[in-house]
């Protein structure tokens, strides 16, 4: 029986076709970690110091470039657009959650908290 199993698993990493598919898992898995670490230090440790009674706060989200309509979708996922200027996105009502989720996008430069906090734009 092990001799069955040895030869088995030793004919499927001989396939062509199952070495592919490892080293497309491979690519995927990189590109996973890859966006883990990218992601880190994104996030201002004061991001979410000002949270509501639900536990949103808002963040101001920088981007390398001015946001086009595929950015400012991606992340009303993540919060209320509160509205651009230039490079950055104002984001209000957003959970930690989505910032982690966005932290992980490799367009977004920085994610900090708003310069001018008023309780209106939440």
């Amino acid at each position: 029986m092990a001799t069955e199993r040895q030869s088995l698993a030793f004919r499927a990493v001989r396939s062509p076709t199952i070495r592919r598919l490892l080293i497309l898992v491979l690519l995927i898995v990189a590109y996973q970690v890859w966006l883990t670490v990218q992601a880190s230090g994104k996030v201002d440790p004061a991001v979410g110091d000002e949270r509501d009674m639900r536990g949103r706060f808002s963040a101001d989200v920088e981007l390398g470039f001015p946001p086009e309509r595929y950015h400012i979708l991606r992340m009303q996922k993540h919060g209320r657009i509160a509205g651009t200027d230039g490079n950055t996105v104002h984001l209000r009502g957003v959970a930690p959650a989505g910032v982690d989720a966005l932290a992980r996008e490799y367009w977004i430069k920085r994610i900090v908290p708003p310069e001018d906090e008023t309780p209106a734009g939440r």
